[in-house]
């Protein structure tokens, strides 16, 4: 029989943890199995890595956790998966542990890498005891799972050959209905965000952050902050970029007022190009950008309005 891998995307898709997945799934010789919620979304994933594709028709718009996790439950135990992936989303962080428990499996929360020892099993890799520590856990049940933190790996295209998507059904009567969704605010995710202007402590304060929203509406940019930033009450977590926030990719990376902290760094270090913006001529951010601004923060971002 052959190893499979198994992703699910009930919400949103990051084709990169598809890609980790097919890589996983070639070092144990087996194939990848991905499950989505709606068929918009699907048709790529085959691009993206996955053998097979399944898809589920939400027509009353309002599955619960539990009767979703019952489902992919009855999912995996038709495909027989070595290992279950899912972006360590919201709603995800919601179903896995519902979905781990009923599948008797060790599961593993926001995991920032994933690699196959030479036992042939999973190490989970996931910072721990406020970022001092780096975890490396091996499951000891048989199906090992893992939610894995969104945008960490960068979309790369394998190529498979398209085949029918495998359309499914969920049976059972949903005890929750959604009633209506809409995104916490209208800016693009940060984690898909071409531009992205990110403030530290060096902004001062909560109203002085708002002179870099009003630089990011301007230019498009999306509105990132740094941990302490977030922690001083200057920016709302979902702002957050770095080890215990989002991971992001962009073109272009603008850091103002930002020392910058290795836990930061983690969450930024993806960008092509790199802008810092620091008073400070000796901040260590300044090892890491392509391009320094020495300078008071306000006078530059004065200029880009």
């Amino acid at each position: 029989m052959k190893s499979i891998v198994a992703v699910v995307f009930w919400d949103e898709a990051d084709w990169g943890i598809l890609g980790k997945a097919s890589e996983l799934a070639a070092v144990c010789c087996g194939e990848v199995h991905a499950v989505f919620c709606g068929e918009e979304t699907a048709e790529p994933a085959f691009w993206y890595g996955a053998d097979e594709v399944y898809t589920v028709d939400v027509k009353d718009n309002g599955i619960d956790d539990y009767r979703t996790a019952y489902f992919l439950k009855q999912w995996a135990e038709q495909l027989h998966p070595e290992i279950i992936l899912a972006p360590a989303t919201v709603r995800m962080r919601g179903i896995m542990p519902i979905l781990a428990g009923l599948l008797k499996a060790g599961l593993t929360a926001d995991c920032t890498d994933l690699i196959i020892n030479e036992k042939g099993r999973m190490i989970q890799i996931r910072p721990a005891f406020g970022n001092h520590l780096t975890a490396w856990i091996e499951s000891i049940s048989r199906i090992q799972m893992a939610t894995v933190r969104p945008g960490i790996y960068r979309p790369r295209t394998v190529g498979k050959k398209k085949k029918p998507l495998k359309k499914l059904h969920v049976g059972g009567i949903s005890r929750v209905r959604q009633l209506s969704f809409k995104p916490l605010k209208e800016t693009c995710p940060l984690n898909q965000s071409r531009v992205i202007l990110a403030g530290g402590m060096g902004i001062g304060s909560k109203e002085n952050f708002q002179i870099l929203a009003a630089v990011a509406k301007k230019t498009g940019a999306g509105l990132a902050a740094s941990r302490k930033a977030v922690d001083a009450g200057f920016a709302p977590y979902s702002c957050q970029v770095g080890q215990t926030g989002v991971t992001v990719h962009p073109e272009i990376y603008i850091a103002v007022g930002i020392s910058g902290a290795v836990q930061h760094l983690v969450g930024m270090s993806g960008a092509e190009k790199i802008i810092a913006i620091n008073k400070d001529e000796r901040a260590p951010i300044f090892d890491y950008a392509d391009y320094g601004i020495v300078s008071d923060w306000k006078t530059v971002l004065q200029k880009l309005l």
